[in-house]
């Protein structure tokens, strides 16, 4: 059993669908108090624990119960989630289409023209989705203090780190689906970023509260991804035309090399509900398109990102969002 009785609070609070300023407000404390409570750093006083149960309508042992089951995953999903893992070990350096900071996507503006991220100088960083570390040797060149990444495949993993050593920088990486922490410190980031690679999510729920212990209070995620509007747009017969649903977010299977990869395309709506479910304050949604206008002219018959797509529809979304 274990007896991490904030832990234990976070998770009836969120059940009820409470924020952390409604649990201080009833018990008469410090939002403050409840963050400490739910990262670990301190215990709330016995005396109020018979509060506490009330409010949640459990028994004071309740409190000392904790579901280890939080951080694991339904069956289903772990083997897709295999599955996906797979697919990218199948994946060799010449088939990879690489974007990374100062690179937000396909046909984004960088960061340079967006600074939506700022000074890391003296911060703690971690990307989820990793990859092959390029975003990560770029933090460390911009002075970040300590650098973390994870990455659903090993082979990632391997190229990030051969990627860091080679540009003299060090970095915690962890083997991982986002759904699941690794063993990453909670409350200890001033910045969570993803780029193009928060959308792989199976979970779409799970990974933002994951993402949501790991930020300090006041500290921000940044991420990028397809526009979802992108997996529903087929071209042929030089037109562009709706292939599958937006409103129903089905789940897509990719195949390559005979290894079977899933997305789940989730509504930009949902990507947004979800972080303000979870604490966070949306700054900023960038749905901007740089391109060429001469290639709009240019039809490519079957080419998922082009200039002509850029042009009806921003092939990327952005978001910026503030831990409260």
């Amino acid at each position: 059993m274990n007896i991490q009785v904030g832990q234990n609070i976070r998770s009836l609070r969120r059940k009820r669908q409470v924020s952390q300023e409604d649990l201080a407000e009833t018990l008469g404390v410090t939002v403050q108090a409840i963050s400490k409570w739910e990262t670990r750093k301190a215990n709330p006083d016995l005396m109020l624990l018979p509060k506490l149960a009330e409010y949640f309508e459990v028994t004071i042992d309740n409190l000392f119960y904790i579901n280890e089951e939080e951080n694991l995953l339904l069956e289903d999903s772990a083997h897709i989630l295999e599955q996906n893992s797979s697919w990218w070990a199948s994946i060799t350096e010449a088939d990879m289409t690489t974007i990374a900071l100062p690179h937000y996507g396909f046909f984004t503006p960088t960061e340079d023209t967006l600074c939506l991220i700022g000074d890391v100088r003296g911060k703690n960083i971690l990307e989820i989705a990793c990859g092959s570390g390029d975003s990560l040797v770029w933090m460390g060149k911009k002075g970040a203090k300590e650098l973390w990444g994870l990455d659903i495949s090993s082979t990632q993993i391997k190229r990030s780190n051969a990627l860091l050593k080679e540009n003299g920088q060090k970095a915690n990486l962890f083997v991982s689906p986002m759904e699941l922490n690794p063993g990453l410190p909670h409350g200890h980031f001033d910045l969570v970023f993803s780029i193009y690679g928060l959308g792989w999510s199976m979970d779409l729920e799970k990974t933002i509260i994951h993402i949501t212990e790991y930020l300090k209070p006041g500290g921000r995620l940044i991420f990028s991804w397809d526009n979802p509007l992108m997996q529903c747009i087929i071209t042929e017969n030089q037109k562009y035309s709706f292939s599958r649903s937006y409103v129903e977010e089905e789940e897509i299977l990719i195949s390559n090399y005979g290894e079977v990869f899933h997305l789940h395309n989730w509504k930009l709506s949902t990507y947004l509900n979800c972080l303000a479910k979870h604490g966070f304050l949306i700054e900023q949604v960038v749905e901007e398109s740089e391109y060429d206008e001469k290639e709009t002219n240019i039809f490519h018959e079957g080419e998922f990102y082009s200039a002509g797509r850029a042009k009806y529809i921003n092939p990327a979304f952005i978001i910026k969002a503030r831990k409260l």
